[in-house]
């Protein structure tokens, strides 16, 4: 289709300007005197000369047209390649299990607020906090596979599953910069309703480490997670959480989190009590 578009196109501009110029002489025969036609070469000559002129000029607006049809083109090539490259990496067999990973180490922390400060803190190179035993259980009430391992398998264990929620974490980055993730969503949403609360809360731990630490500051230039929920927010059309009171409460009230047990002692960071 684009392949033939572009001809009939630069043909129908080439045949306008023929007939424009076909029909300038009779009327310029009317509107001007006679004596200025008298001399039949520099009349041929300069017609043509006009003609051969227009064309080019035609020549240059069909090619300016078909660049911007190309463009166009393009551009949907590159959001439907792009759907389909990241629906292909989203359903996967190798992205559920990281999926699934992510969202047992995303939900350990909704239901223990002291693993939840560790994961927020290991998002970090520098002021890392070392692995709360008291959160084994938890660990264990997620993942059959951790019951019954040692102190130190557990810690292993339990890095392998914050390293797939970095996986899952720079998914969503590249997700929320990319300049056609607004079309890209309209066709596959990644279940971010579902995502969005609990990467909030380890999102806002994270920023308030941030803005407590001088040293993180320093030696840390990552980009934080709440910048990229902000974009991903804006996309698919949530209404922005602009002080740390509203995320707070967003998160101590949201109905999934509570579903999910979340610890109470997250209450604490509002002083308002969730449902």
């Amino acid at each position: 289709m684009r392949a033939s578009k572009s001809p009939k196109l630069h043909f129908a501009i080439m045949i306008m300007i023929v007939l424009v110029w076909l029909m300038a002489y009779p009327i310029a025969r009317s509107l001007v005197p006679d004596t200025t036609f008298s001399e039949p070469f520099d009349k041929i000559y300069n017609g043509l000369n006009v003609l051969f002129t227009a064309l080019a000029f035609g020549g240059v607006i069909s090619t300016l047209l078909f660049q911007v049809e190309e463009s166009k083109v393009a551009r949907r090539e590159e959001i439907e390649r792009s759907i389909f490259e990241l629906f292909q990496t989203f359903t996967s067999l190798e992205f559920q299990h990281v999926k699934d990973c992510s969202f047992r180490a995303l939900l350990a922390a909704v239901k223990n607020r002291e693993y939840a400060e560790f994961l927020a803190s290991r998002l970090f190179v520098v002021e890392q906090l070392p692995f709360p035993v008291a959160s084994t259980a938890t660990l264990c009430e997620l993942d059959e596979a951790k019951k019954n391992k040692s102190e130190e398998d557990m810690v292993h264990a339990d890095r392998a599953d914050r390293l797939m929620l970095d996986n899952m974490l720079n998914f969503f980055a590249m997700l929320a910069q990319r300049e056609s993730s607004a079309t890209v969503i309209k066709h596959c949403d990644f279940a971010y309703d579902w995502w969005r609360p609990v990467l909030w809360l380890i999102g806002q731990l994270q920023q308030e480490r941030y803005a407590s630490s001088e040293v993180i500051r320093k030696y840390c230039k990552n980009q934080l997670i709440v910048v990229t929920l902000k974009s991903l927010d804006s996309i698919y059309g949530h209404g922005p959480l602009k002080t740390r009171e509203e995320i707070w409460e967003y998160i101590t009230h949201h109905p999934k989190l509570i579903a999910f047990g979340l610890d109470h002692r997250f209450q604490a960071l509002t002083g308002c009590k969730a449902g």
